[in-house]
């Protein structure tokens, strides 16, 4: 990896996709942690709103004008680019679908790499994702670990993740970029306006939704956690190319007790084996391309729970200084916020 010095403090730093659910933390973490934050977006204007209390300077820019990226990384130290398209790939069938995440996924992450350098900017992390190193036979993944094998879980979100995680690598040496890729679980937590799709779920839980669930496990992390990794990779003097960041593979039952435990919903009382809820999809699948509405569920979003990967991330512990955050801890600071910002009943909480 190439080496380039870490930007001192007070340094401008660009968040390109700086309103989204992680971009608008780690410009939050930047400012607490005495950099001069820079919101990148279509909208940028929207981390006043969603951060009040933060200045942060707004540029617009969209990853797809390659010319509007340049152009917003001027005079920036360094770069964070978290822009992705995660729900469109588990609530569609659509083969247009994995053109769209090439699109944005790896070309978008490959033109903030250009862009920054075009600026003389050394220093790139890019969110990625602990799908990325999903492993067979219960083998624990590390940073180490092969690449996720598309026969064991080869959705278009992992295959354009995989495709990042080749090529961003290549150009950043072409470049002489010192890069690093984070790679996190399932983001959740306080702050999530959109919301996510999976913050989305935890909502409809909230609600009093009890549906049957999938054996598995889901790998969970705080996003307050995975934004300060970020800043903390950038501060670094020889980050590391990449830190799996999942505070805990959680089984699905534990994680539905939990939701019912805290907030008082209703407990989910049937969970259902991954081989019996392919099959469901399957059919979910084909009812939905009849009716041309988004399928309930796909197999896609099954296979991510069905292989319960357990992750070491003692990495990021030790090189980040990062201790995560409990999931219990964070779920009662989602439900809490998720109350106090209208999304559920406020007595929920």
């Amino acid at each position: 990896m190439a080496f380039c010095p870490p930007p001192p403090p007070g340094s401008r730093i660009a968040v390109v996709g700086g309103t989204g659910f992680l971009g608008a933390h780690i410009v939050r973490e930047l400012a607490v942690a005495g950099y001069q934050p820079v919101a990148v977006a279509r909208r940028p204007e929207l981390i006043h709103k969603l951060w009040p209390q933060v200045h942060a300077e707004t540029r617009v820019a969209d990853v797809s004008d390659p010319d509007s990226l340049e152009a917003a990384l001027v005079g920036c130290a360094a770069v964070h680019s978290t822009v992705a398209l995660v729900d469109q790939a588990f609530t569609s069938t659509r083969p247009e679908v994995e053109e769209q995440l090439i699109s944005t996924n790896v070309q978008g992450a490959l033109d903030v790499l250009r862009a920054a350098h075009l600026n003389g900017i050394g220093r790139v992390i890019l969110a990625g994702s602990c799908s990325m190193r999903y492993q067979a036979n219960g083998t624990v993944a590390r940073e180490s670990s092969p690449p996720t094998d598309p026969a064991l879980v080869g959705d278009a979100y992992v295959r354009s993740k995989l495709a990042l995680g080749e090529q961003a690598p290549a150009l950043a040496d072409e470049f002489g970029l010192n890069l690093t890729i984070t790679m996190p679980g399932a983001l959740f937590g306080p702050g999530d306006h959109q919301p996510s799709l999976f913050g989305g779920t935890i909502i409809k839980r909230l609600k009093g939704a009890a549906d049957p669930s999938i054996e598995g496990g889901m790998p969970l992390v705080d996003v307050r956690d995975v934004a300060r990794a970020h800043v903390r990779a950038m501060a670094r003097d020889r980050p590391a190319p990449a830190y799996l960041l999942v505070a805990e593979t959680m089984p699905t039952k534990a994680w539905h007790d939990l939701i019912s435990e805290l907030s008082g919903a209703p407990v989910v009382e049937r969970y259902i084996s991954a081989k019996m809820a392919l099959t469901m999809a399957r059919l979910a699948e084909a009812a939905a391309k009849l009716s041309g509405q988004p399928p309930r569920f796909t197999r896609d979003t099954i296979q991510h729970v069905a292989i319960d990967q357990q992750f070491d991330c003692s990495l990021a512990r030790e090189e980040l200084g990062l201790a995560f955050t409990p999931v219990a801890e964070t779920l009662r600071d989602t439900i809490a916020w998720f109350g106090d910002n209208g999304k559920i009943d406020s007595s929920t909480n």
